[in-house]
């Protein structure tokens, strides 16, 4: 029973770290603060997708602002609404989506205590000199969706506080990012959710630090046997891709414990996955497992905390 509840526990902290959301601890989120009467309670703002061009009036009251949110407002200009903020150093979370951006203000190394950067859907972004600035910070969260990345430039790597990273919804083929990736020496948690990969390289298995891995909706058949390098991956989503059958690498991973692999066409499943699995956890739902496979793998996983078919 002991066993039993420290795995659930162990299940919930993995999930809740590999949430990919910002902090919510920093109260209500304000989207207007002209007619807020306590500007000092403001800790979270949402300006995103008012047609701003100037900062408002009253941005340099928010003396305790933490999380700011300007995505959309492809006029406003950044550099004046930096310089607005009176305490830089308390912004710890950092929106800038679908601006057109081609670069970033230098004036974002204000934010000396900033965590989480998100620069989704700015695909003309000069990212060589945007990581180049940025690496003074001490980001651990930075959102580079919908970018149309092939590669990661190595600046990358000078961010050594970096614990996230999503690059989904890109175009990342180049074996050299995953190397590059690898030099991440904190990196827990990164997602490559929809970027038509239908191979992994075998330099996938220089990331041993990634606890969560996200490679859902790709065109992926098989897995490297190198996979199982990564001695800390815990959890792994890849859901939506075209495996005919339970890689049977997953079956020697040390420490994973949870694996979603829904969606896919998987119809046979080997025998190892009875004898010499870490999984307490799995999502089979939607393959092509015939009845008579769901009952006795059911039967199998019966000491699993779930197994969904």
């Amino acid at each position: 029973m002991i066993k039993k509840l420290s795995t659930i526990l162990t299940i919930g902290m993995l999930v809740l770290q590999s949430c990919n959301v910002y902090k919510r601890s920093f109260g209500e989120t304000y989207t207007n603060i002209n007619t807020t009467a306590n500007y000092k309670k403001i800790y979270r703002l949402d300006l995103s997708n008012q047609d701003l061009q100037t900062p408002p009036k009253a941005l340099d009251k928010l003396v305790e602002l933490r999380m700011l949110n300007l995505s959309r407002n492809i006029a406003l200009d950044l550099e004046k609404v930096f310089i607005a903020i009176p305490n830089p150093e308390q912004l710890e979370v950092l929106i800038l989506d679908s601006l057109n951006l081609t670069s970033l203000p230098k004036s974002i190394i204000r934010f000396k205590n900033l965590k989480h950067l998100s620069l989704n859907a700015n695909p003309n972004i000069h990212l060589d000199a945007t990581l180049a600035t940025v690496s003074k910070l001490p980001l651990e969260f930075l959102n580079l969706q919908y970018n149309k990345l092939e590669t990661l430039p190595l600046k990358i790597v000078d961010i050594q506080t970096l614990k996230a990273l999503n690059l989904s919804h890109n175009q990342i083929s180049n074996p050299d990012t995953f190397q590059t990736l690898g030099a991440l020496s904190k990196l827990r948690s990164l997602w490559l959710t929809d970027n038509q990969i239908k191979q992994l390289p075998k330099k996938i298995g220089v990331l041993n630090s990634v606890m969560n891995l996200y490679i859902e909706h790709n065109k992926l058949t098989s897995f490297p046997n190198v996979i199982t390098n990564l001695e800390n991956l815990a959890v792994l989503h890849t859901g939506f891709n075209n495996f005919s059958e339970l890689p049977i690498q997953l079956a020697y991973m040390p420490n994973l414990l949870l694996l979603h692999i829904n969606n896919c066409k998987i119809s046979t499943i080997s025998n190892e996955f009875a004898s010499r699995c870490s999984l307490m956890s799995i999502i089979l739902d939607n393959n092509q497992l015939s009845e008579k496979d769901k009952l006795q793998w059911s039967k199998t996983f019966d000491y699993f905390f779930m197994a969904s078919f």
